[in-house]
Formats: C-alpha cells, sequence, structure tokens
C-alpha cells in the first residue's frame, strides 16, 4: 500500500471521528434534555431506566448484520455511550459484593460502564441493606453459577426483603487467570490462594498440572490477589481486572474446567420495571409441605405454554411446613398469560411474592 492511499484511509478515519463525535455530543443533549422532562413528571424517580436501555440495546444489535465489528464489542461501545450520557443527568450509586477485583465488580462495569460510583461492600446482606436504606441507587449481586449451582445467601435475602425487586440481570463469563505477586518457575509454588468457588472450578487444571499444591481459601479472589501481592511463590486465581488493579504476573490465561463457566448476577432496586417484549419475572411460591405441591405450582406455566428458566426448591425458613420454590420464568407480569397463571397457582393455596419482571440480559 502506497503512503498516499495510507493517507486517503487515515482521512476518510479522521472524518468518520469527527461525525460521530458530532452525533455523540448531539445525543448527550437530547439526552440531558429528556432528563427534564422525566424530572418534572416523576422528580423522585431515578434516571436510570432498564427498559429503556434494553431497547435500545436490542434495537442496534439487530441493526448489525453485515458490520466487521461483533455484537458484543458493538454492546460494550453503547453500554460506555448510555452511560456517560446517564451521568449527566445522575451518577448512579451501585452497590456489589466487594472487595474491588471481584467478578461482581466485573458484572458492575459489564452492565452499566465505567461513569458510575462502584461501592464494594463485605457481604450480599450489606448489598440489599444499602439499597434498601437509598444509600445507593441500585445493587449487583450473584445469584447462580453454571458449575457450582445457587447462591443461597441471595436467595435468602431476597426472600426477606419485601421492598426490593429485581430489576435486571447480567451473565458473565467467568475466566479464571493463573497469577502470582512475583516471578517464579510454577515448581517453586508454596500454595494457591482464591475463593472456593474458584478453586472448584478450577481443580481439574490444578491437579493436572500443578498436583498436590496446598489451597487457601480466600473469602474473595480479590483478597488472594492481595495475599499473592503481599507473599512470595503464591499463586492466585483471579479475573483480568484483579490482575490489572493489584499489579500481578499473568502466569497462565483461562485455566477454567468448563468453558462454557458462567455466573448469573442480579440487579436489584426499589422499583419497577415496564414491558420491553422480551422479559423474565421471578417468584417465590410458598406451598404446604404435601405430596403434589410442586405439580400444582407447575400445571398453570405448563397450559399457558410459559417457559421456566430456574425451578429451585428447598423448605421454608419461616414455615417448616411448607416448601418455597424459588422460579424464574419468561414473561412480564403484566403480560395477561402470566398474571394468569399465576392467579391460579393463588387458587391451590400457595403464597405468591413477586420479586419483579425485568428485561432478558442482553
Amino acid at each position: 500500500m502506497s503512503d498516499n492511499s495510507l493517507k486517503n484511509l487515515r482521512d476518510k478515519i479522521d472524518k468518520i471521528d469527527q461525525d460521530i463525535y458530532a452525533l455523540i455530543q448531539k445525543r448527550a443533549a437530547h439526552a440531558v434534555e429528556a432528563g427534564k422532562i422525566k424530572s418534572k413528571a416523576s422528580p423522585k424517580s431515578s434516571f436510570y431506566k432498564p427498559d429503556r436501555e434494553s431497547k435500545i440495546l436490542r434495537n442496534i444489535i439487530k441493526s448489525n448484520k453485515k458490520g466487521l465489528l461483533p455484537d458484543s464489542k458493538i454492546r460494550a461501545i453503547y453500554k460506555e455511550l448510555i452511560s456517560g450520557c446517564l451521568s449527566l443527568e445522575e451518577v448512579l450509586k451501585i452497590a456489589y459484593l466487594g472487595p474491588e477485583g471481584t467478578h461482581s465488580e466485573a458484572a458492575v462495569h459489564n452492565q452499566f460502564g465505567s461513569q458510575v460510583v462502584k461501592i464494594p461492600t463485605t457481604s450480599i446482606d450489606d448489598v440489599f441493606y444499602q439499597v434498601m436504606n437509598d444509600e445507593v441507587n441500585v445493587g449487583v449481586v450473584p445469584v447462580e453459577n453454571s458449575s457450582e449451582g445457587v447462591i443461597n445467601t441471595t436467595l435468602n435475602c431476597l426472600a426477606d426483603s419485601e421492598h426490593i425487586n429485581v430489576i435486571g440481570e447480567i451473565y458473565l463469563d467467568i475466566d479464571h487467570q493463573l497469577a502470582a505477586g512475583n516471578k517464579f518457575n510454577i515448581s517453586e509454588a508454596f500454595a494457591i490462594a482464591s475463593h472456593p468457588q474458584a478453586l472448584g472450578q478450577c481443580s481439574k487444571w490444578i491437579e493436572r498440572n500443578i498436583g498436590n499444591i496446598k489451597r487457601l481459601e480466600m473469602p474473595s479472589s480479590a483478597i488472594a490477589a492481595q495475599y499473592a501481592k503481599d507473599n512470595k511463590n503464591i499463586l492466585c486465581i483471579v479475573n483480568s481486572m484483579a490482575i490489572e488493579k493489584y499489579k500481578l504476573k499473568l502466569v497462565k490465561k483461562n485455566i477454567q474446567d468448563y468453558s462454557e463457566n458462567k455466573t448469573r448476577f442480579l440487579v436489584i432496586g426499589k422499583h419497577e420495571v415496564a414491558k420491553t417484549g422480551a422479559d423474565k419475572s421471578s417468584f417465590l411460591i410458598q406451598t404446604p409441605n404435601k405430596p403434589g405441591s410442586l405439580m400444582s405450582v407447575l400445571k398453570p406455566f405448563d397450559e399457558k405454554k410459559i417457559n421456566l428458566s430456574k425451578i429451585e426448591t428447598r423448605p421454608s425458613r419461616g414455615n417448616v411446613n411448607s416448601h418455597d420454590f424459588f422460579i424464574d420464568c419468561e414473561g412480564h407480569i403484566k403480560d395477561k398469560k402470566l398474571r394468569l397463571a399465576i392467579e391460579e397457582v393463588q387458587e391451590t393455596g400457595a403464597i405468591v411474592r413477586n420479586f419483579g419482571s425485568y428485561p432478558e440480559y442482553i
């Protein structure tokens, strides 16, 4: 390629960048004006609207048919653009299970971009507490992992928090990186540190490649990162964000045993979310502990062809003679057939609590 051709291409890119810049600023101005209208109509309402954001992303991704950038890259760009525009109206405060550098923080960044205030907490209970007491706008909590199962603490907090709604969900690919605070041969490692779930999700790789090494269970992978930073010849299993934050040495990428390892997070808040046309709903259904209870719960969903994406059952903590069913299903509570299904479940004598309806993850 001649220098002249390269210059022509760069000139075209520069021109496009200027056009993009002007359109971004125009979008920001429209967003601020829309915020003023929303503020007058509902002064105490948050500017963050998961339903509106989901519709924007779906429309953009739907248009991405022949572009070179994949949907995931387009999503990341628009998430950051939306985050920047929203920050002109309201700086969101988001509580998550800390400390910094955990997968929970990565989930916050995935969903909200960088233009938010991220507040790490010491427990899932504290995330709920901060949302309940209006110390933050929303919270992000892990609820299940594809290889390790449900997070019982999150389910307990949902059951115990009457004024909290699920307003969104996040699916995060869990890629585990092997790292250390100093450079050394892997055979000289004294121990390997991480959260018990991370150690479990990488156990086969550890056995094949390191063998019978001492495993140090830590409250979080971020604390493991700090421990490896402070101690020589300690390996740790962390995410990419922690490697950057704690300035660790990368030893081996993606050591998880299963490539499809994902964690689902819930976004919790105190407001309801409007329909988008592609929604999910979460319920707690409490039934008497007797034969046929589960079938009586499932039948109305089956008859109305409502797909259930999750069923988690266990004895009720509040009533030893009852069972709790945590259910996620397709649809919004304002959809007629879902509303009718819930009414039929209640007619069996079951107690139903709606945790919220929210957009399916994009």
